[in-house]
């Protein structure tokens, strides 16, 4: 078990100091923002406390979405209540076309030289320092046929009826798509063909978070959906009958992006915060609470955790990832139509 102690030993050496004087005259906290639930529990009782002995740093944590990151910073303008932005990388994409980021000082931020490739945007225009993998997951009593790949879902006729996905609005769903339209289609953004083919697949259910699907699959109000580990091992240590695999084709991700905000107080304290998530110890702890798979190459993920996430160390090569900055030009087109053609 890593004590506090143990953790302090660890990421002191490598987190990025900053000077006293720059610390004596920081008039306000720096604010992280985070997820709710088991997201802010463990930065508010452990990662806060822990970042700022490591730094100095004096943090508060903001809890909301995505969406109100976004929103807050816009709202900014020349003044954003952030430093650094957390959000799904595709969100990140928007904000990013829209002139809110500057490419971040690699310098600053060491741990990174450590991470698995394809994780740091081109530019260094941010990176993705929390991965969960998006799987298959299914009902073991109500499917007889497991399934070994995503083309299964056209190809099974058991499962005709049964299948959940996310709504449109959810990274999930726009990652189905782009699957869809590179499994069948001339690539990820084929999207006449991936909705020729989703449409193949109804009627099926749809969810807005992942939170929902593993409760349609708890319900059995669906048998076989994609869905990210952190939900189906959760399911699971309820004692659900769920089982989740790595799709012959590999998997989706949810990638959580870090970008500096260009009109943020603070940046030296954002790139030191940066740094300190991607340390190996901070990277095994998220692994140990979500059952992420670790960003960083030295993160040791412990003995209870590590049989349970089959995607980690060489099979992070076996995440299928899709290029956003070009796709954001689409994505309000995509919504239109998923709404409209498929409800």
């Amino acid at each position: 078990m890593i004590t506090r102690r143990h953790l302090m030993a660890s990421i002191g050496a490598s987190a990025l100091m900053l000077p006293l004087a720059r610390r004596a005259m920081a008039q306000q906290p720096f604010v992280i923002p985070t997820y709710g639930g088991t997201w802010a529990k463990l930065w508010e009782e452990t990662l806060v406390p822990e970042f700022t002995s490591a730094t100095g740093i004096q943090s508060q944590i903001d809890v909301g979405l995505g969406k109100d990151f976004v929103s807050k910073i816009r709202a900014g303008g020349g003044a954003s209540p952030y430093s650094v932005f957390m959000g799904n990388e595709n969100i990140a994409a928007t904000l990013r076309a829209e002139g809110f980021f500057e490419p971040l000082d690699m310098s600053k931020i060491p741990n990174a030289a450590n991470m698995y490739d394809g994780l740091v945007n081109t530019g260094n225009n941010g990176l993705r320092a929390i991965v969960s993998p998006i799987g298959l997951a299914w009902r073991t009593d109500m499917i007889q046929t497991p399934p070994k790949a995503w083309t299964d879902l056209w190809e099974n006729p058991e499962y005709a009826g049964q299948i959940g996905l996310y709504q449109i609005g959810n990274t999930g769903a726009q990652l189905f798509l782009r699957l869809a339209g590179r499994l069948f289609g001339s690539g990820d953004t084929d999207i006449d063909t991936a909705f020729t083919k989703i449409k193949e697949l109804q009627p099926f259910t749809q969810a807005s978070w992942s939170g929902e699907v593993a409760a349609q699959l708890m319900r059995g109000d669906v048998a076989i959906a994609p869905v990210d580990w952190t939900e189906i091992l959760t399911l699971q240590d309820k004692g659900a009958p769920v089982e989740i695999i790595v799709p012959e084709e590999g998997v989706l991700s949810y990638e959580q992006s870090f970008n500096i905000v260009k009109t943020g107080p603070d940046k030296e304290a954002a790139h030191a915060y940066i740094n300190f998530l991607l340390d190996p110890k901070i990277q095994s702890i998220l692994a140990d609470t979500f059952y992420v798979s670790p960003a960083n190459r030295e993160a040791v993920i412990s003995e209870a955790t590590s049989p349970r996430l089959p995607v980690q160390g060489e099979a992070m090569s076996k995440i299928i990832r899709f290029e956003w900055d070009n796709y954001i030009d689409i994505a309000a087109e995509v919504a239109d139509r998923w709404n409209r053609e498929i409800g």
